[in-house]
């Protein structure tokens, strides 16, 4: 018997034909994938170049590599950001005037520092550390108001000669602001004319605030008028500053709540 040449080669032909069909479609397919998708080269082209970068500096700090005590000294240089952390998490929380008036201070001493040292115009001792002129000492100026405000507050209660508590705040505070001001320095974004004058300036504008504060704008009644106004009702905002030990008047204030709740279960 012999085979079916007719059928065999009709057979062949239309698979021929098929397959040029799928080459084809497959070759289209191919073609409008790569009519859809840029190039590398062109994505690459879309990164700018790095002379054209820049780093948001906030936390950015440069130390020696090999050195202990520099990479210890820079993470203590970052305290003023903490300290705004911390105003922020005191106000939300204790909805009080008094540590807001302490950080509009704060926010009025760097404004002072930016005034001055575009008025100094002197520059830092690298030019590649720091941005801007050096004198005075921001990380320096903040940090003695800081230290100035928070001792001032604590002797005003009466520091009682048994009182471990405000003492060692106060201690604590003037050391650890030694430390961010002596930092600037050893990390070499500051020369020590720079760092002195900063905490000079932080020091007197401290005095100076705390003043106004207490002695006239208190006394005029103007922080009382804000915490009589309707938003600041809605707010539940509060002015401790009246009140001795803050702690003790909480405690005593829970203590009441928890008999009151007692009483009610019995």
């Amino acid at each position: 018997m012999f085979p079916d040449t007719g059928r065999s080669s009709a057979f062949r032909h239309r698979t021929l034909v098929a397959a040029s069909i799928l080459t084809r479609s497959a070759s289209v397919a191919a073609a409008s994938v790569a009519d859809s998708t840029p190039p590398i080269t062109e994505k690459i082209s879309k990164i700018p170049p790095h002379h054209t970068l820049t780093s948001l500096s906030i936390t950015h700090v440069q130390f020696a590599q090999n050195d202990i005590l520099s990479k210890l000294l820079a993470y203590v240089t970052l305290t003023p950001l903490c300290i705004l952390c911390g105003y922020a998490a005191v106000i939300a929380t204790s909805r009080d005037l008094k540590p807001l008036v302490m950080l509009g201070g704060q926010l009025a001493n760097e404004l002072l520092n930016l005034i001055l040292k575009r008025l100094v115009k002197q520059a830092r001792p690298t030019e590649y550390l720091g941005d801007g002129y050096g004198m005075p000492s921001s990380h320096s100026q903040f940090m003695a108001y800081f230290a100035t405000y928070m001792v001032i507050m604590m002797c005003r209660r009466g520091i009682e000669p048994g009182a471990i508590i405000p003492q060692t705040v106060c201690a604590a505070v003037t050391v650890w602001s030694a430390l961010v001001v002596y930092s600037r320095v050893h990390l070499y974004y500051h020369t020590w004319q720079q760092v002195v004058a900063g905490t000079i300036c932080g020091f007197i504008f401290a005095l100076f605030y705390y003043y106004i504060v207490n002695n006239i704008l208190r006394p005029m009644g103007i922080l009382e008028w804000i915490v009589d106004h309707p938003w600041a009702r809605r707010l539940h905002a509060r002015d401790t500053d009246a009140i001795p030990d803050l702690a003790k008047f909480d405690w005593e204030m829970w203590q009441q709540f928890r008999k009151a709740e007692k009483s009610k279960n019995e």
